[in-house]
C-alpha cells in the first residue's frame, strides 16, 4: 500500500484562467519543445492533424480490407494506423500483404519516419502479423481494452522508416502471401 503523508495547505482544483497566467509567467523561458512532442507553430502547441486517410485493400475486384492513417504528427514525422481484414481473407497471409503494401505506400509518398498502432493482447493473429513485419512492441497499456465485461491489455507497436526499408529489401514480394 502506498502511504502519502497529507500536507497542510494542499489541494487539487480545476484549472482557471488565473492559474494559466501563473504557469505561463513561471515557465517563461522554458522551451516548448521540451514540454511536448506535438507540432509547434509560431511558438504555440498545435493539435495533431485530424485528417484521417482511409485506404481499401483490394484482391481481384473485391474489397478485402482497410488501412487508415490518422493522428499525423508533422513535428515527429509520425502517424498512427489501424487496419482490418474481412473474415473470409483472414488466416491466409492477406493481412500481412495488405500492411506491407500500405507501409510501402506510406513511406514512399510521405515524409513519415514512424508508423505506430495498438492491438489487443488477446488478438494473437494480429500480434504475430505485426511482429512478423518487423514492428517493435514499444509498450503495454494495461487494462485498456474492454471486451465482454473484461479488461485486457493493449500492445503498442511501431515501425521506423529505416527499419522497414532494410527489412523490405530482405522480403521478396512473393513471400508476403
Amino acid at each position: 500500500m502506498i502511504q502519502v503523508q497529507p500536507l497542510e495547505h494542499t489541494a487539487l482544483r480545476p484549472t482557471c484562467d488565473e492559474d494559466i497566467a501563473v504557469f505561463r509567467r513561471l515557465t517563461a523561458g522554458d522551451r516548448l519543445e521540451r514540454q511536448t512532442c506535438r507540432p509547434i507553430v509560431d511558438g504555440k502547441r498545435m493539435p495533431l492533424d485530424a485528417r484521417k486517410q482511409d485506404f481499401t485493400f483490394v484482391v481481384g475486384d473485391a474489397p478485402a480490407g482497410w488501412v487508415s492513417l490518422f493522428n499525423l504528427n508533422s513535428r515527429n514525422q509520425a502517424a498512427e494506423f489501424g487496419y482490418g481484414l474481412v473474415k473470409p481473407m483472414r488466416g491466409q497471409g492477406w493481412g500481412r500483404h495488405m500492411l506491407a503494401t500500405a507501409f510501402d505506400h506510406f513511406f514512399a509518398t510521405t515524409d513519415l519516419n514512424k508508423l505506430h498502432c495498438q492491438t489487443a493482447s488477446f488478438n494473437t493473429p494480429s500480434v504475430r502479423m505485426l511482429e512478423s513485419l518487423g514492428l517493435t512492441r514499444d509498450g503495454v497499456l494495461r487494462a485498456e481494452h474492454e471486451l465482454d465485461g473484461e479488461l485486457y491489455d493493449d500492445f503498442i507497436y511501431s515501425l521506423l522508416r529505416q527499419e522497414w526499408l532494410a527489412l523490405r529489401r530482405s522480403i521478396p514480394d512473393a513471400g508476403l502471401v
